[in-house]
């Protein structure tokens, strides 16, 4: 078993005092001595201690991450009668209007009021002849993409690569921090599934008590969230306090989802997050990143012992998204 070092002072003291840890990648991606082990073992204290992170020196520039939320603007002010020419499907792929979902912390029924957000939701893009397309895999199908917004596809397009290749390239820290070999999960991603949600939160006076986005957990095995430009995201810290996520420039967000936290035996904690009405209309650009459809999340060997036994019984990702999905998003019939 490989040993980590302790964590670094600086993401010890920010989980101590239940504030947002900052993991600069920028040693472990330059492959600097001991760099690895150092960003294994702070992922380590902040998953099993916090669960949710900022990224800096990722790799992905400010350039494209400035593009693709002008490109999503334009999106979400085209008329409403533009937008549900692409109404998201059965596939959860294309335009989500508000009040059509309600968010869930781990599938309860904490929320219970809908959403105020409108959300443009892509995934892989994949081509006609794709076997996923042509068996009709669920979650795998087409991107629906919008006309009227040049550039938006091949905007997007750009982000999405430049997303998961950030991802894949955090996958080797998860796996030490989880006592495996560095390169464990990566058979897993072959076909990594993503989803993309871009969101619209309209800027309203009048709630009736809706959130923009209700409290609720990912069910991912971790969600990437470039920085918005208007404040409004909150986590919820393990003693049971709300705190605004600060605002930190060319930072990226990353938390964990509940299909890691069953892969993890309940190790890695997914932080139960939300969006308040924002004070000027808010963009997002979520990024959740998952393994391939087969995966099975039966909990690690190294996170199962005599004083932690078992908590959950192996399901497949796309029997999680698919469980996921259902609970938080009204059926399309509904939403035509």
């Amino acid at each position: 078993m490989r040993a980590l070092p302790s964590p670094s002072e600086g993401v010890y003291l920010a989980v101590e005092n239940e504030q947002v840890p900052i993991l600069d990648l920028l040693p472990y991606l330059n492959g600097e001595l001991g760099a690895i082990d150092q960003s294994a073992a702070d992922l380590q204290y902040i998953q099993e201690n916090l669960g949710f992170y900022y990224i800096i020196n990722h790799g992905v520039s400010s350039e494209l991450l400035s593009r693709a939320f002008k490109k999503v603007k334009i999106f979400f002010a085209l008329p409403e009668e533009e937008k549900r020419k692409i109404i998201v499907n059965n596939h959860q792929i294309g335009f989500v209007p508000s009040k059509a979902s309600i968010m869930k912390t781990e599938l309860s029924e904490t929320n219970t009021l809908a959403d105020l957000n409108e959300g443009l939701s892509l995934m892989r893009e994949r081509s006609p002849d794709d076997p996923k397309v042509l068996s009709g895999v669920r979650f795998s199908g087409l991107n629906q993409w919008p006309e009227g917004v040049p550039g938006l596809r091949e905007t997007i397009l750009e982000y999405h690569y430049k997303m998961e290749k950030l991802a894949r390239s955090l996958l080797p820290l998860y796996a030490l921090a989880l006592e495996k070999p560095f390169n464990y999960f990566e058979e897993y991603f072959e076909d990594a599934h993503f989803y993309n949600r871009n969101s619209f939160y309209p800027s309203v006076e009048k709630t009736d008590g809706h959130q923009a986005l209700g409290e609720h957990t990912d069910h991912n095995f971790m969600a990437l969230l470039p920085m918005s430009e208007e404040p409004g995201l909150m986590y919820a810290t393990p003693s049971g306090k709300w705190c605004v996520a600060p605002k930190m420039n060319n930072a990226i967000v990353v938390n964990t989802g509940e299909f890691l936290k069953r892969w993890s035996n309940g190790r890695f904690l997914p932080t139960p997050h939300k969006v308040v009405v924002p004070k000027r209309d808010r963009y997002s650009l979520t990024f959740h990143y998952s393994p391939n459809d087969e995966t099975l999340a039966d909990p690690l060997d190294t996170c199962v012992s005599s004083t932690n036994p078992r908590k959950f019984k192996p399901k497949t990702f796309i029997e999680h998204m698919t469980d996921y999905i259902d609970a938080v998003y009204v059926p399309q019939k509904d939403m035509l």
